[in-house]
């Protein structure tokens, strides 16, 4: 077995790493309120689904996208046909509801963890590809943050709300950025939507507005014409699922994920059996050298220990 040291980010840092794949404990170190067990609990708890949870139930997941797209085209296809039904609209507007109102419930206010989103961004910014398993906006935030300063460093390969299918070319450095950062969500995000033919966007704002982001996504899922893509719960097998319905996150998952280069940092990711189909895609083409931090208690990546 090879010799495995526990060292400082700083003992690490050079040779330049190839990517860095961000996992649940990332955004714990920023805001402790996204340590909660599933979307799913949260909404439960706060009594949040009376009549919707034996749609869960029946459909057999705890995964709000999986019961939201299925409430959303139930919908839809009724009044296609000229047979609205009240109870699927109010479903889906119920599911919906839960939905907003347990990611608000746990997501921080930009103001609040500005100075943490400035060093997340500072610390992603050395790696050309970064993957982030969380849907929530913290790296979001943080590349706009990094970008305001810095020009079009990171990019997310979405152009004008499309995504990029050939995006290798976006490495170049754009403008006045002096490198290129690329950044892919393979569990999606909540700036990933899609409407009801499938057409898939990212919801944005501009980078001045960067603290409205969160309010301007769910006005967008509000108002009906849009549904999150993103994977929040369930099995691997689950979540596979979840990602074939989605061209963007599988693309992501099959296109770019076993291309991830031959070092890889991990932070704040557990290695969980509900992720196993991460592991594979990244099986693959696996890296040669590999770290993975020990500790996520505290948001500065610096100050980390690592397995190498």
């Amino acid at each position: 077995m090879d010799r495995i040291d526990i060292v400082l980010w700083d003992a690490l840092r050079e040779p330049a790493w190839d990517t860095l794949l961000l996992g649940n404990g990332a955004s714990i170190a920023i805001h402790r309120e996204f340590a909660y067990p599933t979307l799913h609990s949260i909404a439960d708890a706060k009594g949040l689904l009376p009549t919707t949870a034996p749609i869960f139930a029946k459909l057999g997941t705890t995964d709000f996208e999986h019961v939201l797209l299925a409430c959303w085209y139930a919908d839809h296809v009724n009044v296609a046909l000229g047979t609205p039904s009240a109870a699927i609209s109010a479903a889906y507007s119920e599911v919906r509801t839960a939905l907003i109102e347990a990611v608000h419930s746990v997501h921080p206010v930009h103001a609040d963890v500005a100075t943490d989103l400035q060093r997340a961004g500072a610390f992603a910014s050395v790696f050309p590809t970064v993957f982030s398993l969380n849907y929530d906006l913290t790296l979001y935030w943080a590349m706009l943050l990094f970008n305001a300063a810095n020009g079009s460093w990171f990019k997310d390969a979405f152009h004008d709300g499309k995504f990029q299918t050939d995006w290798e070319y976006l490495r170049r450095p754009y403008g006045h950025a002096a490198g290129a950062t690329l950044v892919f969500y393979p569990h999606g995000s909540l700036a990933v939507a899609r409407d009801y033919i499938g057409n898939e966007t990212k919801l944005a704002v501009g980078a001045g507005a960067a603290g409205d982001l969160l309010d301007t996504i769910t006005r967008r899922w509000a108002s009906g014409h849009y549904v999150p893509v993103f994977v929040s719960e369930g099995t691997s097998r689950e979540k596979v699922a979840a990602i074939r319905r989605s061209r963007y996150l599988t693309n992501v998952y099959e296109e770019v994920l076993p291309a991830l280069g031959e070092s890889l940092v991990v932070y704040g990711w557990s290695f969980d059996e509900r992720d196993q189909h991460v592991l594979d895609a990244i099986a693959k083409k696996p890296p040669k050298q590999m770290a993975v931090s020990v500790f996520t208690s505290q948001p500065e990546p610096d100050q980390q220990a690592f397995c190498h």
